[in-house]
């Protein structure tokens, strides 16, 4: 581990006092530049899971900010039985699970913090993979992963199954040994490996054709969509949730395509498309998060030059007032909720 800087203490630091600031009075986190997130409940599950993040006397000073939280998200949760807005609406719900289950389960360890639902957001994500309930069957290429619909939304269709979503579902259930969680770990295992390219990397959705392989397709048939860095990150978080390690082949296989391409300031796997189509800028800070999160997988050589490369451009894009925000608006990263809180996450787990 490399010593934490004084510079890189002092931005997160100024970064995390920027985004306590936008606590809004009812406990949530609102986004300002998009409709669909001002409800709060998917920003504030995100900031909630980066506080956890936190050594054990920041969460602990910052306490009363966390259990606002927990209590704006708590009037959704006795309507929906997920994480939704006081109002009962929805944005992105099984991301909101997932996000709120490792939240909880790290300020319990941290400071004591009780969360009186873990099953009930448990019992909602078993519901919400794309098994046989759903209207689904082992032949499809979603079955087995998650999307952003629970189980009562809809039969037989998907809004598209994710390496993102499932990635931060999987570690939310790693410590789950019930005979649900196994068997939802089992059915994702297949999903899992069809995501994985024959380079190695990992697309975004193995649904044939589907225009979320945000870096297209390597055959014109649009059979076999390309790899890049963020989807090949989550790959190896799933893998690593799965029970793998580094010795087994798919990881090593995923990280030597990751250590192949030390490239930062774009997210890597982009290179052939247009740069107006902006993919390479636009899950930047994503990436920084992800990439942070499994350095330990990557090789010893490789690390200090991603540490020290992600720190310093960190270090230079911070605003003034300590936020973050993305030129691009390809992935909504473009709202600082959402840049500041990745980019904190990036740098807290970048040790």
């Amino acid at each position: 581990m490399n010593q934490i800087s004084a510079d890189r203490t002092a931005a997160i630091d100024r970064g995390l006092a920027w985004l306590l600031k936008q606590q809004a009075a009812d406990g949530g986190w609102h986004s300002q530049a998009y409709g669909q997130l001002k409800g709060g409940a998917a920003v504030t599950s995100l900031v909630l899971e980066l506080l956890s993040q936190f050594p054990v006397a920041t969460a602990k000073m910052h306490e009363p900010v966390i259990e606002r939280a927990f209590r704006f998200l708590g009037t959704g949760l006795e309507k929906k039985k997920t994480i939704a807005a006081p109002d009962g609406s929805l944005d992105f719900p099984t991301y909101g699970c997932a996000l709120i289950l490792t939240a909880s389960a790290q300020l319990a360890e941290k400071i004591g913090f009780k969360f009186k639902s873990p099953q009930l957001l448990r019992d909602y994500l078993f519901g919400a993979q794309l098994l046989e309930p759903r209207g689904f069957t082992p032949d499809q290429a979603s079955y087995g992963g998650w999307d952003f619909l629970g189980a009562g939304d809809a039969m037989g269709i998907t809004t598209g199954t994710n390496v993102s979503v499932v990635a931060h579902i999987l570690e939310a259930l790693s410590l789950d040994r019930s005979a649900a969680a196994d068997k939802a770990r089992a059915a994702a295992k297949g999903w899992v490996a069809r995501c994985q390219q024959p380079d190695g990397g990992f697309a975004f959705t193995p649904e044939p054709m589907s225009l979320n392989n945000k870096a297209e397709f390597a055959d014109e048939a649009r059979a076999r969509p390309r790899s890049y860095g963020s989807a090949t990150v989550d790959g190896v978080r799933c893998l690593l949730a799965l029970g793998q390690t580094a010795e087994n082949d798919d990881v090593k296989q995923a990280v030597a395509w990751l250590s192949k391409r030390p490239v930062l300031d774009v997210v890597p796997g982009f290179e052939d498309l247009p740069a107006e189509t902006d993919w390479r800028r636009g899950l930047r800070f994503y990436y920084y998060s992800g990439l942070s999160a499994i350095l330990p997988q990557l090789p010893q050589a490789d690390r200090p030059g991603r540490q020290q490369g992600i720190e310093k451009i960190l270090l230079k894009e911070q605003q003034a007032d300590g936020r973050w925000q993305n030129e691009s608006d390809r992935m909504r990263e473009n709202d600082p909720l959402i840049a500041t809180a990745f980019a904190l996450s990036a740098l807290l787990r970048n040790v």
